[in-house]
């Protein structure tokens, strides 16, 4: 079970965008225009491993017999494409925010209960409320003792004490304030919802991340919400990928380390957009493009390394000797590929690039000839 991705993937999001749209008094449509890019790199980072991991061992799809009829799909979904056109509709361009999703939940139940496909009886509708009421209690619960955590910070002052504490630890340098924000937003999502991690770490966290480092407020709010769920895959708390174990039956903290190993990427994304907010589109045309393309191709070489099967090349274990230094280079290759130069960085662009080049064009030189030079019969990963 990997982090919530619904909660990262425009256009709908989740209720913490909405109360991000509160805190920094921006329309919603830009705050889910400036989370399209980064959570296409998690979920590209995500398909890629999966793919790879595939390839490497030689699973195969479904055979084309047993795969779903997309005419028959269509015939009983395509009614539902109305209920995603409302809530864009009231999104983006009604801006009711605070009612969009149940005006949209209304009219998917009565498009459910209309249709013969999948119509709910009582006893569905009975475990529907059971299961809202029992989700709703615990929400509210969490939220009540958050509230009363931030009222308590905002009338004794604390949060500003610890926006000064972290500034004043972090010494003016900015990269190691982002150091102390990711941890400090790690420990507080222990637990705790993504909302109400989110809307404790705006208060007690954020002023400190835009007033002490000098960054872009949208880039910030999104970097402590990233941060604020990751505890979800990364062991030893893992929540997530616990109860994803428990359902399949596997092994609780193997199951947090494939987790962690899946999602790997959706470590350095925040970095990478709040070093240079070009990435959530905030900057010239020219170099939102740069930024972008150079942050895809970073994800895609980590993302092919964290798996050891390089697309295009084939399996890196062909050869066990050069399979680690060769998947450690394109780790490190991918992850100066992707970091902006400059600002915050000490080193520009350029050199960063170059750096990248000449760890990348070595290792998949050597990949390259270990899969070509591979003894006739022997198999990839023997």
């Amino acid at each position: 079970m990997l982090p919530p991705g619904g909660v990262l993937m425009p256009p709908v999001m989740g209720a913490t965008a909405f109360i991000m749209a509160s805190f920094l008094n921006i329309p919603y449509g830009t705050i889910a225009l400036a989370a399209v890019v980064p959570s296409v790199l998690y979920f590209l980072g995500l398909f890629i491993q999966i793919d790879a991991y595939a390839a490497r061992y030689g699973i195969k799809g479904l055979p084309e017999d047993e795969l779903p009829s997309l005419r028959q799909t269509l015939k009983e979904g395509w009614y539902f494409i109305f209920v995603f056109a409302l809530l864009i509709w009231l999104l983006f361009f009604l801006r009711r925010e605070a009612t969009a999703p149940f005006f949209a939940t209304a009219l998917l139940l009565i498009i459910n209960q209309l249709l013969p496909y999948q119509r709910w009886g009582w006893r569905e509708v009975k475990n529907f409320f059971s299961t809202s009421g029992k989700l709703f209690a615990e929400l509210i619960a969490i939220l009540a003792g958050v509230g009363l955590l931030v009222g308590a910070l905002s009338v004794t002052g604390l949060s500003g004490t610890i926006a000064n504490d972290l500034i004043f630890l972090a010494g003016g340098n900015t990269l190691v304030l982002l150091l102390m924000g990711a941890l400090t937003s790690f420990i507080l999502g222990i637990g705790m919802t993504v909302t109400a991690a989110y809307i404790f770490l705006a208060v007690a966290l954020a002023p400190a991340l835009i007033n002490g480092g000098g960054m872009d407020p949208l880039a910030v709010h999104l970097f402590i919400l990233y941060w604020g769920m990751l505890s979800f895959i990364t062991p030893p708390v893992a929540l997530g990928a616990f109860a994803a174990a428990t359902v399949a039956g596997a092994r609780a903290m193997e199951t947090g380390v494939q987790a962690m190993r899946l999602g790997s990427v959706i470590y350095f994304i925040p970095f990478l957009f709040v070093l240079n907010p070009a990435l959530i589109f905030q900057g010239a045309w020219y170099e939102v493009v740069m930024v972008i393309t150079q942050a895809f191709f970073g994800v895609l070489l980590i993302a092919c390394a964290m798996q050891g099967y390089l697309l295009g090349v084939g399996d890196l274990s062909v050869n066990r000797v050069l399979e680690w230094p060769i998947r450690l280079a394109l780790i490190g290759g991918g992850m100066l590929l992707a970091i902006p130069g400059g600002g915050p960085v000490p080193l520009t662009n350029l050199t960063l690039s170059l750096i990248s080049a000449a760890l990348l064009v070595p290792a998949i030189g050597a990949a390259w000839l270990s899969v070509r030079t591979m003894p006739a019969g022997q198999t990839a990963g023997t």
